[in-house]
């Protein structure tokens, strides 16, 4: 017996949500990565706040994730390369899940430099890792169906 959740997602709005989804979350990794790309400085600072990574990887970091967000968004939005885009995302929301607990685990309180580098407000916290989980279910959502629903249609 299939669940309504298969059934609806099988349907044709469930096809234009998870599309739509898709286009919001490509839409959303091309406008974070605008500002890291314009400022890689800026960019670079806001990851050693985190105190993860050692020095000489920091500013090719600062360069080339934002990059990979531009790219990745651009492919999410195009529907071209679509699954790789997904998992890429999908791994960098987990990485970004990871360092934001990591870090308020250690009591560090800073911008995260998730959509802009230069604000010096905090935005650490629950609701930051609850967002980023809430993107991540979302990468699920799109694999799901690429995997499970699409293959049939």
């Amino acid at each position: 017996m299939r669940s309504s959740f298969k059934i609806f997602l099988e349907s044709n709005y469930g096809k234009w949500l998870v599309r739509s989804i898709q286009i919001g979350l490509g839409v959303l990794f091309i406008y974070a990565s605008l500002d890291k790309i314009w400022n890689p400085g800026l960019f670079a600072k806001s990851i050693s706040n985190y105190r993860i990574l050692p020095l000489p990887l920091l500013h090719i970091s600062a360069i080339i994730l934002p990059w990979i967000e531009l790219l990745c968004g651009v492919a999410l939005v195009t529907n071209r390369y679509q699954r790789a885009a997904n998992f890429v995302i999908g791994g960098l929301l987990l990485v970004f899940i990871l360092a934001i607990v990591s870090a308020m685990t250690r009591g560090l309180d800073f911008n995260c430099g998730c959509f802009s580098v230069d604000s010096e407000e905090s935005n650490m916290g629950l609701l930051k890792i609850l967002q980023n989980m809430g993107l991540f279910l979302s990468c699920a959502l799109i694999e799901y169906r690429m995997r499970v629903i699409q293959p049939k249609s």
